[in-house]
This record gives C-alpha cells, sequence and structure tokens, in this order.
C-alpha cells in the first residue's frame, strides 16, 4: 500500500496465502524458468470495485480473492486481523491479466485455454471469446466506448517462462471486441 499523502509504503498480506501463487499454466503446460523451475508469480492481478468497496485479487496461478478496502486503509488494523478479513471469492485459471467494467464485472484471461471470461457480481462464470490467437492475454483494458482490449502478450513463449526457449511469434498482436458495459467512472476520470 502506498499512503497517497504521506508518500510512505506499507505492505499488507504479506505471506498470507491467498496472496501465494502456485503452478502457472498455459496452454497445457506448467511453465518453466531457464533453469527448469516450475514458475510462480505472486498476486498479478488487482481490480477495485467500481464503489471502491472491494479489492479483488488474485496470484497468476488463479484463485481470486476479495477484501473490503476499509481494510486496507486502516494501518492500525493487525495483520492477523486483516488475514481474517479475506473472502475466497471465485476458483480461477492461471490469468495473465483482467479488468473490471462499471457494474462490477470482471473480465480475466484462461491462459489454459486462450480465452476470455466474464466474472459476474453474483460469481458466474461464463466464456466472453475463445481463440487460438488469444496466446497469454494480459493488461486488458476497458475504453469509454465499451471495447475490451486484449494483448496478446504471449508471455508464456518468452525465455523467462519457457524454459530458456524463446518462441513469441512476432508481431504481437491487440485485439478488442465490444462487451455490454464501459469502465467505472474512477477507472477514466
Amino acid at each position: 500500500m502506498l499512503d497517497l499523502d504521506s508518500g510512505r509504503p506499507r505492505r499488507v498480506q504479506d505471506g498470507h496465502p491467498s496472496t501465494a501463487g502456485g503452478p502457472v499454466i498455459a496452454d497445457g503446460r506448467v511453465l518453466r524458468d531457464p533453469d527448469g523451475a516450475e514458475v510462480r508469480l505472486h498476486v498479478d492481478q488487482l481490480e477495485v470495485s467500481p464503489d471502491g468497496r472491494w479489492l479483488y485479487y488474485q496470484p497468476a496461478s488463479g484463485g481470486m480473492s476479495r477484501i473490503a478496502t476499509r481494510w486496507l486503509d486502516d494501518p492500525s488494523v493487525t495483520a492477523d486481523e486483516m488475514a481474517r478479513r479475506v473472502e475466497w471469492w471465485c476458483d480461477t485459471p492461471s490469468t495473465g491479466g483482467t479488468a473490471i467494467d462499471a457494474t462490477g464485472t470482471i473480465y480475466l484471461s484462461d491462459l489454459e485455454r486462450r480465452r476470455v471470461l466474464v466474472l459476474a457480481p453474483d460469481r458466474s462464470v461464463r466464456t466472453l471469446v475463445a481463440d487460438p490467437r488469444l496466446a497469454w492475454v494480459d493488461a486488458m483494458w476497458l475504453d469509454a466506448d465499451a471495447r475490451l482490449w486484449m494483448p496478446a502478450a504471449q508471455l508464456h513463449l518468452t525465455a523467462g517462462l519457457n524454459g530458456g526457449h524463446q518462441a513469441v511469434d512476432y508481431p504481437v498482436q491487440i485485439y478488442r471486441m465490444p462487451v455490454d458495459t464501459g469502465p467505472p467512472a474512477r477507472d477514466h476520470t
């Protein structure tokens, strides 16, 4: 956490199980670093609800949790108390990127199956789009015209995540498609 008024950082949820990543799976295989070790990416995706009340987060290996932002905002809350406030939200796959719309719907990439999923506020999940070109969609963005931008970054084919072998098919592509709702107002102010 960074206190914007003071400029002082503060670590929260350090070591909490919801922040620790397991093996990342893309295209049906566990990713490995150049030395052959399993790649584990800890908390990587972060989304704040449109009303600012909830932080949704997950490691790249999946498993989304949430916590009320009021617990994160209060420096007097102990680590144990904060840990008790974490809520399991949804069993998600290995994910490269997320975006949240004005209704609180979260879009998340599925690295295992080259698709983008829609996680509704009621926790229901559906497939928005599946396409072989959606190779490690990362850093998704909703624009003011309710279009979802999906960079197919192919990170799992970089040497660092592919056992030391570079296999990215350049140029890297960015796709976009219309969705029902645009971004939260606080996201584009």
